[in-house]
């Protein structure tokens, strides 16, 4: 997404309407609200904002069709030249030869794409050290096959655009005319208007239908891994094809995860008492995302705090296959042992016989932290 979009809330649910809801009917929600949530009358001021922006986006036929259709709407307050090639060019009817080049075409004739629309997904470290594949359900515009998208039984050519879709305005700067365009309001940049209306969509152009997705998550996929559904967003009058719907991967933890991963390597942390410290261990480890049980014993010498070991194979696989899996990086943490008895005292000191006992009563004694 780029950063002139902003993921929009429900902008129907703020104003308490259907999606289908006609023009006259968001109006009055609207109102209705306005006199609610006014701070001169005691509202919440925040609250009454954001009534006021999905209004704002909802009363405009062209910011509510691109909403419906991708769940954002551009950013506004940004000055833009005015598009010369795009404005005489829908004025005469496409390309016209001006200087050996051609202009474009005018703002009535569709994008040939949408905009994508993003969806993060949670994943688990267990889904991403094995893979997994599950089907995702979501709600997406189709064109209405009714009335092939026009969202009329019947239509005529827009009066206000004289059938072209956007409006020429003329703004005298000094001595200099400068010449804008807009897209047509009266009829939603389609260039005609409805007579008799769709009973199928309600004029709205297109109607809601159910997408499942089939998403495939592959071993050793990371966080922020992008899966890609070509041409799955929701279609709209105002583009020639749908844009892509993109799940992007979150990794699923949970405060009770003990497993920490570190592009291909996973991160353990084990405690160790003072005597397995010193003389070695053994542990036999559940939960690792490979659903294995590991068992794993160590008489390699002594172990000190902090110190950590590494166990080959046991991290996370690469995606794609194209390398060995990674490591498993064990953290040791040797656990206070408390107050040890005479005899432990006594049979310490027999080990270390080189130990000397301090005598001196001179120096400063420092206290625990």
């Amino acid at each position: 997404m780029s950063a002139s979009n902003s993921i929009m809330s429900d902008l129907y649910a703020v104003l308490g309407v259907d999606k289908r809801a006609t023009s006259d009917e968001i109006k009055r929600a609207y109102r209705k609200g306005a006199l609610a949530m006014h701070p001169d009358r005691g509202g919440d001021k925040a609250a009454f904002q954001k009534l006021q922006g999905a209004y704002d986006a909802l009363s405009n036929p062209q910011k509510r069709a691109e909403y419906d259709a991708t769940g954002q709407i551009s950013a506004e307050g940004q000055v833009q030249m005015p598009d010369f090639s795009a404005m005489f060019g829908a004025m005469f009817g496409g390309g016209m030869p001006f200087f050996g080049s051609n202009f474009g075409p005018g703002p009535g004739v569709q994008v040939a794409k949408g905009p994508n629309k993003l969806h993060e997904i949670g994943v688990g470290l267990a889904d991403l050290y094995k893979g997994k594949t599950f089907k995702l359900t979501m709600k997406r515009d189709v064109m209405c096959s009714g009335c092939g998208g026009k969202g009329g039984a019947k239509m005529e050519t827009c009066g206000a655009c004289g059938g072209k879709g956007i409006r020429i305005r003329g703004q005298q700067m000094g001595p200099i005319m400068t010449m804008t365009h807009e897209a047509c309001a009266a009829c939603a940049q389609a260039g005609s208007r409805i007579v008799e209306e769709c009973s199928g969509c309600r004029g709205q152009r297109v109607i809601e239908s159910e997408s499942i997705l089939d998403v495939s998550i592959e071993p050793g996929m990371n966080e922020g891994d992008r899966i890609v559904f070509e041409g799955k967003c929701s279609e709209s009058p105002l583009y020639e094809r749908p844009g892509d719907v993109i799940l992007v991967i979150r990794a699923a933890n949970t405060d009770s995860d003990v497993w920490i991963r570190t592009g291909s390597d996973l991160n353990y942390e084990i405690e160790l008492s003072l005597a397995e410290s010193l003389l070695g261990w053994e542990r036999i480890i559940e939960g690792h995302p490979s659903s294995k049980p590991l068992h794993i014993t160590w008489t390699g010498g002594i172990i000190h705090d902090k110190e950590v070991l590494r166990l080959c194979g046991w991290g996370m696989p690469v995606y794609g296959g194209v390398a060995e899996p990674g490591d498993l990086r064990i953290a040791c943490k040797i656990k206070d042992q408390g107050a040890l008895s005479e005899e432990q005292i006594r049979t310490l000191k027999s080990v270390w016989p080189e130990w000397k006992e301090p005598t001196s009563q001179l120096g400063s004694t420092p206290v625990r932290l």
